[in-house]
């Protein structure tokens, strides 16, 4: 089992929890980011996307959305119901896309499902209310 990073656009080297530490760290000094973790499985010779975990952030706001893997189920986080806001976060391709304000987590909290992503082979992380898309 290997872990493929990439922030915004770069891919990373993430092969412990303090390399991962690092990167979030760098991440956070960005004003916007894409950030991807992804769990990949070689069976034989072929290599099979594992399950991922995806943040974007646009200053305070972030939200993350769970890729379950081959079974195609994905997940986004939920934050506070009642916030009604909308917000548009810049993705590594140069597109700008606009989700609902009540899917954002505290940056901390995302920060912490990334942690825990890796910790557990790229299982959905606990700390973070979700909803099926």
């Amino acid at each position: 089992m290997t872990m493929e990073l990439n922030l915004h656009g770069e891919p990373r080297v993430v092969d412990s929890v303090p390399a991962l530490e690092q990167t979030l760290l760098d991440a956070r000094a960005l004003a916007q980011c894409e950030l991807w973790l992804t769990m990949t499985m070689t069976m034989a010779t072929d290599a099979e996307q594992g399950p991922a975990l995806c943040m974007l952030r646009n200053g305070g706001n972030a939200w993350l959305m769970y890729l379950s893997g081959q079974d195609e189920l994905s997940f986004h986080s939920l934050g506070d119901e009642e916030e009604t806001g909308e917000c548009s976060y810049l993705l590594s391709n140069g597109q700008v896309d606009v989700y609902p304000e009540a899917w954002c987590v505290d940056v901390d909290l995302c920060q912490q499902a990334f942690i825990a992503f890796f910790k557990t082979g790229g299982a959905r992380p606990a700390g973070i209310a979700w909803e099926a898309d």
